[in-house]
């Protein structure tokens, strides 16, 4: 029920919160230790990628497929990896 109702919203064109990080993540990320970092109800993958732009080992998971294939293209699209887990 929920897995479609977040594919749905996710298959629409664009990216339904943006590409860049939420605005808490991008004030706190400083006080991340380097390392791998798990990202939890990732939707389509701004923070993760946010993330890994910085050099952390990230994995997003997500219960939407669609979110996290959109995760994938947008790292690829920024030169970073992001491991996906549905």
């Amino acid at each position: 029920m929920f897995a479609a109702m977040w594919n749905q919203r996710y298959a629409e064109p664009g990216y339904a919160y943006g590409t860049e990080p939420n605005d808490f993540l991008r004030s706190v990320v400083d006080r991340i230790p380097a390392g791998p970092v798990l990202c939890i109800a990732e939707g389509q993958g701004r923070n993760a990628v946010f993330l890994a732009e910085r050099g952390h080992l990230v994995t997003a998971v997500d219960i939407a497929d669609q979110g996290m294939a959109k995760a994938a293209a947008l790292a690829a699209e920024r030169g970073v990896e992001v491991h996906t887990i549905v």
